[in-house]
C-alpha cells in the first residue's frame, strides 16, 4: 500500500452517514410504485469510500456490520472498542483469524493481506466475526442450467425470507421496519450492504442497498422528511441510488450473502 493511501486512509477514515434507514423508510411510505418494503436495523451506518482510496468495498461493509454490532452492544462487541474498526484493524483482525485456524485457504490465495490493497470478499469477513466470537452464516447462489430459477431470483427470496422473520409483528403494514442486522452481499468484482427489500406493485423485486461507491447525501436525511406525496419524481431520485433492481441483479451468475445469525454454516442452493 503507498505512503499517500495509508495517509490518506488515517486522516479520513471513512466518510459515515447514519438517519438513512429512518429516512428511507419515510420515503418508502409516500412512493407510489411500492407495494411493501422491508428494512433493517434503524441504526444502520452507510460507510461509503472517501476519494481515490480505490477497490475497499469489502472493508467498508465489514463496517457496516461491524458499527450494527458496536450500536446494539451485541456480546463481545467491546473487541472493537467504541468505534468501527479502520482498514487496517480489519486487516489485523483476518491475519489473526487465519492464525486461528478459520477460512486459512483466503491467506494462502492472497500470501496474506496486512498494509495491501488486495481483494477481501465474504470468506474473510466470515473469518473476521467467527474468529470474534460472532456466529454468522454464509449462503451462496449460483445460476445453473438444470435450475429454473436463477441466481438472482434465489437470492431475492432468501433475502424476503430473512427479513419476514423479523417482521411478524408488522406484515400488514407498507414498510416493514425490523431489528435485523444488515446483511453483506458479494457479486462478482463488487460488494454491497444489503439493508432492505422492496415489491413493486408490478411484481418486480429488488434490493435496498447501501454501496460503498456511493456516498449518503445530506437530501436523503434531512430533505426527505420534507418530501410529500404529490413530488414522486424527488422520491424517485432520492430512492434510486438505494435499489438494485432484479433486472440489475439477473446479469450476474453467483452471490454470497453473509448473515450475522446465531447457526453458522455454508449453505448453497
Amino acid at each position: 500500500m503507498p505512503v499517500w493511501l495509508i495517509k490518506l486512509l488515517e486522516k479520513k477514515g471513512a466518510v459515515r452517514a447514519s438517519g438513512v434507514i429512518p429516512a428511507l423508510k419515510h420515503l418508502l411510505e409516500l412512493s407510489a410504485p411500492t407495494e411493501y418494503a422491508y428494512l433493517c436495523h434503524p441504526d444502520a451506518l452507510h460507510v461509503a469510500k472517501v476519494r481515490r482510496e480505490g477497490g475497499f468495498c469489502g472493508y467498508r461493509n465489514i463496517q457496516v456490520l461491524a458499527a450494527h454490532i458496536i450500536g446494539t452492544q451485541t456480546e463481545g462487541w467491546k473487541q472493537f472498542g467504541d468505534d468501527i474498526p479502520s482498514i487496517f484493524d480489519i486487516q489485523d483482525f483476518i491475519e489473526t483469524a487465519w492464525d486461528r485456524g478459520y477460512n486459512v485457504r483466503g491467506r494462502i490465495e492472497t500470501g496474506g493481506i496486512r498494509g495491501t490493497r488486495k481483494f477481501i470478499g465474504t470468506p474473510e469477513a466470515q473469518a473476521l466475526f467467527s474468529s470474534m466470537g460472532f456466529p454468522c452464516s454464509v449462503q451462496a447462489f449460483r445460476t445453473s442450467n438444470e435450475q429454473d430459477v436463477n441466481a438472482a431470483g434465489r437470492l431475492l427470496q432468501a433475502i424476503e425470507y430473512y427479513f419476514q422473520q423479523g417482521a411478524a409483528d408488522c406484515l400488514t403494514h407498507k414498510v416493514r421496519s425490523t431489528q435485523l442486522p444488515p446483511i453483506y452481499l458479494q457479486r462478482p468484482s463488487h460488494s454491497v450492504t444489503i439493508v432492505g427489500l422492496e415489491k413493486l406493485k408490478d411484481g418486480h423485486v429488488q434490493l435496498l442497498v447501501f454501496d460503498p461507491e456511493f456516498q449518503s447525501s445530506e437530501a436523503v436525511t434531512s430533505l426527505a422528511t420534507k418530501t410529500t406525496r404529490r413530488r414522486q419524481a424527488k422520491i424517485n431520485r432520492l430512492l434510486e441510488p438505494y435499489r438494485r433492481s432484479d433486472t440489475h441483479l439477473e446479469r450476474f451468475k453467483e452471490f454470497e450473502v453473509l448473515y450475522l445469525t446465531q447457526k453458522p454454516s455454508i449453505i448453497d442452493l
